[in-house]
């Protein structure tokens, strides 16, 4: 608990480097070009690390600065065959969204459809910078009005301990015949574990809204297009219901116990949500 202390206490005395931006310059060796609707990130913070055997045995794990920043967003790959994703990543630098339409930051393939790399410029300088982002691809690109949902960039807080979050795992699964679209989230990491709660809607021949909270390993972001959602299934109909979670940058594929309430009806598709810096989802105007 003194070290935890000790490194929060140090990390709140270090300064916040202004993000990058694009860098405008053609470079030949990043030929493709991604469009980041958002990018929310955190200075440098603490990263809670668990040992192998930590991690068996179900305990804590320790917390170490990380020396970087974190975030996530989403963003559109550009070209002939556009799509969609959200992306996560550990970086020296942080960076901005694109402000204007026509803008992009140029890139480059680290591992097909699973991590890119992004070239960047600092503000006032011919410095460029390289970031490499974790990416989990939807099967088309974000519309304009699901984009106008997800324009939050707010910073991420200096005092949460940081973690990934995941995303809804789309490769179908029969034994998952459940699907949930979820709406809003509010998360908060623990040493061990991650809580959270937040409103979503059973859809289906029957559509249905509920309220849900979970405590688990790994937190989750909310569907991000209007037609994806979380694959589950009841572990106890109508109380408690399990959903497949994918990490962001991989094929790991995660599974999650969340505590439901049902409501009488579906809740309405917000228009704009977003988080507010600590995670609550708010209407946020575009």
């Amino acid at each position: 608990m003194k070290t935890a202390l000790l490194l929060l206490a140090f990390l709140g005395q270090l300064g916040s480097a202004p993000p990058d931006v694009p860098l405008a310059d053609p470079t030949p060796d990043f030929p493709l070009r991604v469009h980041l609707i958002s990018a929310r990130f955190g200075a440098d913070q603490v990263r809670e690390y668990r040992s192998l055997q930590g991690q068996m045995r179900g305990g804590p794990g320790y917390l170490q600065a990380t020396g970087t920043y974190h975030g996530f967003g989403a963003g559109n790959l550009l070209g002939n065959t556009p799509r969609g994703f959200d992306y996560a990543f550990d970086c020296a630098t942080p960076f901005v969204e694109n402000r204007q339409p026509q803008d992009f930051y140029q890139a480059r393939w680290k591992k097909q459809d699973e991590r890119l790399e992004i070239l960047m410029q600092r503000v006032g300088s011919d410095h460029d910078d390289v970031c490499e982002l974790k990416l989990a691809m939807k099967p088309h690109p974000f519309s304009d009005a699901e984009a106008s949902t997800l324009r939050n960039n707010s910073p991420i807080p200096r005092t949460e301990l940081w973690e990934d979050p995941e995303v809804a795992f789309t490769d179908p699964d029969p034994d998952y015949p459940v699907h949930l679209h979820v709406l809003t989230t509010y998360r908060r990491y623990g040493t061990a574990r991650t809580e959270g709660y937040g409103t979503a809607n059973l859809v289906g021949d029957h559509p249905q809204g509920l309220d849900y909270n979970y405590s688990c390993a790994h937190a989750f972001l909310v569907n991000t297009q209007a037609d994806e959602s979380f694959q589950g299934h009841w572990v106890k109909p109508g109380q408690l219901l399990e959903i497949l979670l994918q990490r962001i940058g991989s094929d790991r594929v995660d599974r999650c116990e969340l505590r439901v309430t049902l409501k009488n009806a579906p809740y309405p598709a917000p228009s704009i949500t977003a988080e507010t810096p600590a995670g609550r989802p708010v209407l946020v105007r575009p």
